[in-house]
C-alpha cells in the first residue's frame, strides 16, 4: 500500500535524521559553546520582546507585498504572537529534532501562503538586524562580550534559513513529481542488546535517585516537548508546583531517614493520582512537578485536591508536621510562550499558597494575581 505525504511528518518527507542535523550544525561550526552564548542571551532579549516584535513588524509592513500577504489586524496580532515563540525558541539552547521540525512547518506555511524566497530573506536580515541591536544595547556596546554571541546568532539565523529553505525546494520538487513520494528505511546502527542498554543508562540519567522521578533536567526536556506538542496540536497544559511545606524542620527533628519516607512516600502519591500521560518530576529538594498535558485549570484543581484527600490517608505520613502548597498555572495554546514562564507562574502560585497554614491550592491567573481554592 503506498504510503501518503500524510503519513510522514516533515522531517520523515525531507529524511531528516538526527545525524543529519548534527551534521549541519557542525557544517556551520555551531558548537556547545555557541549554543551556551545564545542561552545567554535569552535574558537579555526576553524582557524586550514585544517591543522587539511590534519594531519588527512596523518595518514589515512598510512592504506593499508582505502587507497584502498579511492582510488585517487579527491575522497580524496573530503572527505577533508565533514570532514570539520563535524567538524564545531561538535562545532555548536546544536545536535537536522539535527545533528544527518547528523550523521546517515555518517554511512550508510561508510557501503556501505565497511568501517568494526575496521576501523572506530581508525579513530574517530584518530580525536579525533588531536582535543584533538589541544585544548590542544591552552589553553596552562592549565588542568582546558581543562578538562571540553575535557570532553565534547569526549563524542559527542561517541553521533557520537552510532548514526553511529545504520546504520550499521540498515543496518545488513535490509539485513536479506529482505526489511521488519515495521512502528510505531508517538502519539500525545498534545491536538489540546494545540498543536496550543504551536505553537503560538513558533511563537511570533521567531520573532522581531516590523517588524515581524524572529528575529536573529530564522535567525540562519533556516540558519543552510537551510545549511544542500543545503549540502544534492547538490544545492546553497545566502545571502543578509542590512544595512540602514545614519539611525541612521535621528533617532535621526527625531525621534525613524519615525525611526520605516523606518524600518516597509523596513520589507514590503523585502516582496514584497521575495519568498515563501526565509526567512527574522531583524538581529539588521538597519541591515536586506535575505536568498536565491536555489540561487545563478545572483538571489540575481536581488533580490537586486528590492529592491532599490521599495526603490524609497514607500512613507513612501521620503524625507529621508536613502539608502540601501547591501552585497552578494552565494555558492554552495561543497563550502560552514558553515551558520557563508556565513553571514560573506555577512556582510563584506555590508561594502564595505557603502563607497559608496547612494544606493549600492557588491557581495563577493570566494578569498575575491569583485565586485561592477554598
Amino acid at each position: 500500500m503506498p504510503v501518503k505525504a500524510t503519513d510522514l511528518n516533515l522531517g520523515e518527507q525531507l529524511k531528516m535524521s538526527e545525524r543529519e542535523i548534527r551534521r549541519r550544525l557542525e557544517l556551520l561550526a555551531i558548537t556547545p559553546r555557541e549554543m551556551e552564548e545564545m542561552v545567554g542571551m535569552k535574558p537579555l532579549i526576553a524582557p524586550h520582546l514585544d517591543e522587539l516584535v511590534d519594531e519588527f513588524y512596523a518595518r514589515q509592513v512598510e512592504v506593499d507585498e508582505i502587507a497584502g500577504l498579511i492582510g488585517d489586524s487579527e491575522t497580524l496580532a496573530r503572527l505577533k504572537k508565533h514570532m514570539c515563540r520563535y524567538i524564545l525558541t531561538l535562545f532555548d539552547g536546544e536545536y535537536g529534532m522539535e527545533y528544527v521540525l518547528s523550523r521546517l512547518r515555518i517554511g512550508m506555511v510561508h510557501k503556501r501562503i505565497g511568501v517568494p524566497p526575496k521576501l523572506y530573506v530581508p525579513s530574517l536580515r530584518n530580525l536579525f538586524s533588531l536582535l543584533r541591536s538589541r544585544v548590542l544595547l544591552e552589553t553596552g556596546n562592549d565588542c568582546r562580550a558581543c562578538a562571540p554571541r553575535l557570532e553565534a546568532l547569526e549563524k542559527l539565523m542561517l541553521f533557520d534559513l537552510e532548514l526553511v529553505f529545504d520546504t520550499y525546494i521540498h515543496s518545488l520538487m513535490d509539485a513536479l513529481t506529482k505526489g511521488r513520494q519515495e521512502i528510505e528505511e531508517y538502519v539500525e546502527g545498534l545491536e538489540e542488546t546494545v540498543a536496550q542498554r543504551t536505553q537503560e543508562l538513558a533511563m537511570l540519567a533521567s531520573r532522581d535517585g531516590l523517588t524515581r522521578l524524572l529528575n529536573q533536567r529530564s522535567f525540562y526536556e519533556e516540558l519543552r516537548r510537551e510545549t511544542a506538542r500543545t503549540l502544534r496540536t492547538e490544545g492546553k497544559i497545566a502545571l502543578l508546583y509542590l512544595d512540602l511545606d514545614g519539611f525541612k524542620k521535621v528533617n532535621d527533628t526527625m531525621g534525613h531517614r524519615k525525611g526520605d519516607e516523606i518524600l518516597l512516600a509523596v513520589a507514590d502519591l503523585i502516582r496514584t493520582v497521575m495519568r498515563a500521560e501526565d509526567i512527574a518530576a522531583r524538581y529539588g529538594g521538597d519541591e515536586f512537578c506535575l505536568l498536565l498535558p491536555h489540561s487545563g485549570i478545572a483538571e489540575a484543581k481536581e488533580v490537586a485536591q486528590r492529592l491532599i484527600n490521599t495526603f490524609f490517608n497514607e500512613p507513612r505520613l501521620a503524625g507529621v508536621e508536613v502539608a502540601l502548597s501547591i501552585g497552578i498555572a494552565a494555558e492554552k495554546w495561543d497563550d502560552l510562550r514558553d515551558g520557563d514562564l508556565l513553571v514560573k507562574k506555577a512556582d510563584a502560585a506555590m508561594y502564595l499558597s505557603k502563607k497559608i497554614p496547612g494544606h493549600a491550592v492557588t491557581v495563577a491567573e493570566k494578569n498575575n494575581d491569583s485565586m485561592l481554592l477554598s
